[in-house]
């Protein structure tokens, strides 16, 4: 068995926002970063009941932690959320980006 992760982009102001999700069995991982490069951010975990916990860093808490629900209530999973995004980087567009992936995942 592989892990496969469904990628997708969106550019905003001249940047490349990347967003990658792969299903364990008991779990998703989701990444959410500017530019070619994936890197590690601040890094989330939301249980299926919604309560979530910051791991890493403290940027972008509040979009990662929104992330985590959106993707835990979607498969009744655990889920782990990276993102790395520049200071002041619009989370609705990141939003916009995961509801595009969810939505292709139905």
């Amino acid at each position: 068995m592989s892990l496969n992760f469904s990628t997708k982009s969106a550019s905003i102001e001249e940047k490349t926002l990347w967003g990658s999700i792969g299903e364990l069995e008991n779990a998703v991982l989701a990444f959410f970063w500017v530019g070619e490069k994936p890197r590690l951010g601040g890094l989330s975990v939301t249980l299926p009941d919604k309560s979530s916990s910051q791991l890493l860093g403290d940027r972008d808490e509040m979009l990662s932690k929104m992330i985590g629900e959106r993707i835990a209530s979607n498969y009744s999973k655990i889920a782990l959320v990276s993102t790395n995004l520049p200071v002041g980087f619009d989370g609705r567009a990141v939003l916009r980006l995961l509801n595009d992936m969810l939505s292709e995942e139905n």
